[in-house]
């Protein structure tokens, strides 16, 4: 994948959070920025999909983390292996 290097700005305590997720990582703080916006974008296209088509169930949720190789945690569910 390519990538441009670009500028944003972003309000001190947002830039000093990320870049201690970036520290405590050993990621570059670009990984840290592409990684939350990554998500967000995810969660842009969910709920515009879910307006249109309604809502997933569970199996449809668990079939789509298994067609990309992620572990499906359903609601209520925390990811032990991240602690």
């Amino acid at each position: 994948m390519s990538s441009e290097r670009v500028t944003v700005s972003l309000p001190d305590e947002m830039l000093r959070a990320a870049q201690a997720v970036a520290e405590q990582r050993g990621v570059p703080f670009s990984a840290v920025v592409a990684e939350a916006l990554a998500g967000r974008l995810v969660d842009a296209w969910l709920a515009e999909h879910q307006a249109q088509h309604g809502p997933f169930d569970e199996a449809e949720l668990q079939t789509l983390a298994a067609k990309v190789g992620v572990p499906y945690l359903g609601p209520g569910r925390a990811d032990d292996s991240a602690a």
